[in-house]
């Protein structure tokens, strides 16, 4: 995937103007916070190499397996926010999310990782992020901690939007190795539940102090981050 200018971003963004006389949604300076690591992601080789197809497959491979091992744990820190949320409708939310992440790491083992060491140790990436979501949720506060796991959300959709949205522009066919892995980012499912974690965060933050604020801040830029880190992990630590 090519570097894209600042404002074809608009396109990927969900729509969260304010409404008239009210204040701009928190997610929004959320998202501007991150603005150089979002072009940092795009401009990784291995987003590039997914995107056309020339992606090695040991890279591929080692990516997918550390994002197995990564599911695993976040489906445990959304648990966490779920038992965290202050309402029935959050609640469930999260922990349809915390299901969900088992039953993709599942799928991942049935389809993509047969063949390959299913069970390899974390990389110092997964590792890393790991820890710092564990740590967000073991201090009980459930707006900063929407902040932590909402980069997860936001980034995959938003650099999955463009993904898909090139490989089917190129009009490439199935002899693309990554195809139907591709094809997954048009789940207008996950494109939804994106929006809805926006718009729960935007609420926690409504009413959350300028403390715990600040924190959300500080937090989502760290998992921001991170997932610049976990995506270009393949190009750094997978194994030949």
């Amino acid at each position: 995937m090519n570097v894209h200018a600042a404002e074809s971003r608009g396109d990927a963004d969900p729509d969260l103007r304010p409404e008239p006389g009210r204040t701009e949604p928190f997610s929004r300076l959320l998202w501007a916070d991150i603005a150089e690591t979002r072009t940092a992601i795009d401009a990784l080789p291995f987003i590039a190499e997914l995107g056309d197809g020339s992606l090695s497959a040991g890279h591929f491979a080692y990516y997918l397996a550390q994002d197995a091992l990564y599911l695993a744990a976040y489906s445990r820190v959304l648990a966490q926010a779920s038992v965290l949320a202050p309402t029935p409708a959050e609640r469930e939310f999260w922990a349809t999310g915390a299901a969900n992440c088992i039953e993709v790491e599942l799928e991942l083992h049935r389809t993509w990782l047969t063949g390959h060491d299913t069970r390899p140790a974390p990389g110092p990436v997964t590792r890393s992020y790991v820890d710092h979501l564990v740590a967000v949720s073991a201090a009980g506060n459930y707006a900063v901690l929407l902040a932590a796991v909402l980069p997860c959300y936001w980034l995959y959709a938003d650099v999955g939007e463009r993904l898909h949205a090139g490989f089917t522009a190129s009009r490439r066919d199935a002899a693309h190795p990554y195809a139907d892995w591709l094809e997954t980012y048009a789940d207008e499912g996950f494109a939804a539940a994106t929006r809805q974690a926006i718009l729960l965060t935007d609420t926690a933050a409504a009413t959350a102090t300028a403390v715990d604020r600040a924190l959300m801040r500080a937090v989502f830029a760290r998992s921001a981050a991170l997932e610049l880190l976990f995506f270009d992990a393949p190009q750094l630590h997978a194994p030949g």
